[in-house]
């Protein structure tokens, strides 16, 4: 499988992190449709690397099939936190599963596409697809349901 590697130094207005990481993104779907070696693909994993700019995708064999080096990233590195990462990766995440680009692979499900850390653990699951079923998963749903959770919990031990 071929790595494709971009590297984006301009600044221009129409080009802004979203779409450079959307168009790399579909690179990577694309690449993986047509040369995955695998069995079934059951995951994609995101990482970024902070301090160089580096967003790598990567198949569940931990094989780097796209990259792009994100230099407005490395210029913000002390601003830089991993919910705004997160934040970014699901809005195109999203984006990509609106356009049915996932559709294209020879999934395995349950198939994630998860942002992780340079050890393949996963910090955060941005999609889940499952059994014909699209499962989002929202930490504003997780929160609430923890909230509501807790309340019960409460409620119940006073009792």
């Amino acid at each position: 499988m071929a790595l494709i590697s971009i590297i984006y130094m301009g600044t221009g207005a129409n080009r802004d992190t979203s779409t450079l990481i959307k168009d790399t993104f579909k690179q990577a779907i694309d690449s993986l449709a047509k040369d995955y070696k695998g069995s079934s693909l059951t995951d994609i994993f995101i990482t970024v690397d902070k301090e160089s700019g580096e967003v790598a995708f990567y198949d569940d064999e931990e094989n780097k099939i796209a990259e792009i080096v994100i230099f407005n990233w490395v210029d913000k590195v002390d601003e830089l936190t991993d919910e705004t990462i997160v934040s970014v990766l699901r809005k195109v995440t999203e984006r990509l599963d609106e356009e049915n680009m996932f559709d294209s692979l020879d999934l395995f499900k349950p198939f994630s596409v998860n942002y992780a850390d340079e050890n393949f653990v996963v910090m955060e699951e941005l999609l889940l697809i499952s059994e014909d079923d699209v499962v989002k998963i929202d930490n504003d749903l997780m929160e609430k349901f923890d909230r509501e959770f807790d309340e019960f919990l409460d409620k119940l031990l006073k009792e």
